[in-house]
């Protein structure tokens, strides 16, 4: 149990730490120590490769516009620093689950306690959050095949011009989905 909040801890520090890193091969260091932690913890190395395949293009984009602010040598580092930054919360992402999360997150509110403030609420209210951004996202693919469906474009000028489509769409099954997750909770005497 102590584990998690330990674990936990350093992750907040790790995700700080890599950003005041300044140092080229401290980086790259830190880089295979992320490759050595993902083996520890099991981390499948295809469901690896698939997500630094699927940031790679997000990491270039945000260095190419670094170029145009600063030299190559300070953008390459930013590029470095927010491709550990997304590779360290993928490996803690399949190692942390909603109990696990709760568990942690008690240990790290423990002295809230001291002014008289519900942590089990707290806790559970961050576990059950953080288990509604994966339905969140189903949610986004399923509107965007919906309306692909129906023949409406998403393209980025069509976001702009008609953004009560989407958005009215969003809402209305968001909504719904809330509903249902409420009923599931109070089923379940949460």
């Amino acid at each position: 149990m102590l584990i998690n909040f330990l674990i936990l801890i350093f992750f907040f520090i790790y995700s700080m730490s890599i950003f005041l890193i300044n140092n080229i091969y401290i980086l790259i260091f830190i880089f295979i120590f992320n490759f050595i932690i993902s083996l520890i913890l099991k981390v499948p190395l295809k469901n690896h490769i698939i997500v630094i395949k699927n940031n790679i293009k997000f990491v270039i984009f945000i260095v190419l516009c670094n170029v145009l602010f600063s030299d190559i040598n300070s953008s390459l580092k930013v590029g470095i620093r927010l491709f550990l930054a997304i590779d360290y919360t993928y490996i803690m992402g399949i190692y942390f689950n909603p109990t696990k999360i709760r568990i942690a997150f008690q240990y790290l509110f423990y002295p809230l306690k001291v002014f008289k403030i519900d942590i089990d609420s707290l806790t559970l209210i961050i576990a059950i959050s953080l288990a509604f951004i994966p339905i969140l996202i189903d949610e986004v693919t399923m509107i965007k095949l919906s309306l692909t469906s129906k023949g409406i474009d998403f393209k980025f000028s069509s976001l702009i011009t008609k953004p009560h489509i989407y958005l009215m769409t969003f809402l209305n099954n968001l909504f719904d989905r809330l509903d249902e997750l409420e009923k599931t909770l109070i089923i379940k005497a949460y």
